[in-house]
């Protein structure tokens, strides 16, 4: 399986997308599969020798539209600043370029989390996007407490992926499960 992760374009890279797509390799890797990290940089590379791709699409170039339109699923990582304050334009339309290409590829959309939740401005900012791709969900589930929202994703794992060695949080985890259709 292919899977691509994008998100707003830097001049070198989203590091949090080259991190999100480092943990769901390593998560893969870990369930037993041979999964090659494609990189914005790669080298050449035989893809039949592995059982899955993990691919690093974060930059605005043709290498890395290709990469979304191949990709049985696409994952746009949006950091909780660029809810607010980022013009969307440019990451929408590789997104919907990418599906215009390859409709039927998965689009999943996902908030790369931090210690803080989101406020109700965030959240709505966050579904109006989602809402602009059409075939496009959310991959988080939010919850609303004291006006902020936030994933409670470790109360929704089974206690057999509540171990004391987990290697992700457990939104990494809830993501790794929807991307690769994992139980």
């Amino acid at each position: 399986m292919i899977v691509a992760l994008t998100g707003h374009q830097a001049n070198d890279g989203n590091h949090a997308v080259a991190d999100l797509a480092e943990e769901l390799a390593l998560l893969r890797v870990a369930a037993g599969n041979r999964v090659l990290l494609v990189c914005p940089e790669p080298c050449a590379y035989d893809a039949r020798l592995y059982d899955d791709l993990v691919i690093d699409a974060s930059r605005d170039g043709a290498r890395d539209a290709a990469s979304l339109a191949g990709a049985a699923v696409i994952v746009a990582l949006l950091r909780r600043a660029d809810l607010e304050h980022d013009d969307h334009a440019a990451l929408l339309a590789r997104l919907r370029a990418a599906s215009a290409a390859n409709p039927g590829a998965r689009l999943l959309v996902t908030v790369a989390h931090g210690s803080e939740p989101l406020t109700p401005h965030q959240t709505g900012c966050l579904l109006v996007f989602v809402a602009q791709l059409p075939g496009a969900r959310l991959a988080d589930t939010l919850v609303l407490d004291h006006d902020t929202y936030h994933s409670h994703h470790s109360t929704f794992e089974a206690d057999a992926y509540k171990t004391a060695n987990v290697l992700c949080a457990p939104e990494v985890r809830h993501l790794y499960r929807q991307v690769f259709g994992t139980r």
